[in-house]
């Protein structure tokens, strides 16, 4: 996103719609800094420009990344929004199996986005200890090298609104990811959520709940549940 200088007043009305507070106003003309801007569109759809003087510029690779992975109305082919469906279509797609737990790492936020170097960061820790990233989710797309999580150089210094890495793992390594996942945090400038994703056992009880209880790792109690309505005519 751009400014047109020649058309803009400097009133401000569109600052307040950048979920990334990209936007300033300084003598009397709106700036736009494309470091931290992600090309999400937000400000122009506001329709709050008396001038409109917000305009989207053509994007070239790889900051085209920016628009695919925040801008909601980007149509890009081959690229599944944020990420899965995760859990919510594990009656149908069995992509979590028994005796394997789900970890995804939601990073990002509007106001506060998100490197892909941040991103990097994650997919290597989950690399590190085992787990198989998820081939439908876009953010695999981008990585180079599974066996270490490593993503493509180019895309390191582009920023999203947020990004998902989904990966599973054997439930006997599920404390030590998620340890090391609550580790990396210190080694990165955004926020992140945690997800587990795990199969109850045939009599109610879930394991992945066991090891978190043990390790002393506190999780929310409320949560997404898949019951099979999938399978239902």
């Amino acid at each position: 996103m751009v400014v047109n200088t020649e058309k803009c007043i400097g009133c401000g009305k569109c600052t307040v719609y950048c979920p990334v507070r990209a936007i300033s106003v300084a003598q009397r003309k709106a700036s736009i800094d494309l470091d931290i801007c992600t090309e999400c569109g937000n400000s122009q759809r506001a329709a709050v420009c008396p001038k409109d003087a917000l305009e989207k510029q053509t994007l070239e690779w790889p900051r085209q990344i920016r628009s695919q992975m925040s801008d909601v109305t980007t149509v890009y082919r081959g690229v599944n929004g944020r990420g899965t469906e995760e859990m919510k279509t594990n009656d149908i797609t069995h992509r979590f199996k028994p005796g394997f737990a789900g970890i995804a790492v939601e990073m990002g936020r509007p106001q506060i986005s998100s490197s892909l170097r941040d991103l990097e960061k994650m997919s290597r820790v989950l690399a590190f200890h085992g787990a198989e990233f998820e081939d439908l989710n876009p953010i695999t797309s981008y990585i180079v090298d599974k066996k270490t999580g490593t993503l493509d150089p180019d895309i390191l210094d582009e920023r999203v609104i947020s990004g998902i890495v989904e990966a599973a793992v054997p439930i006997e390594k599920l404390r030590e990811c998620v340890e090391a996942v609550i580790a990396a945090s210190d080694d990165i400038d955004t926020v992140f959520s945690l997800d587990v994703i795990s199969i109850n056992d045939k009599d109610g009880g879930n394991e992945a709940r066991r090891i978190l209880d043990e390790a002393g790792i506190w999780y929310r109690p409320n949560c997404k549940n898949n019951v099979g309505l999938g399978h239902l005519n």
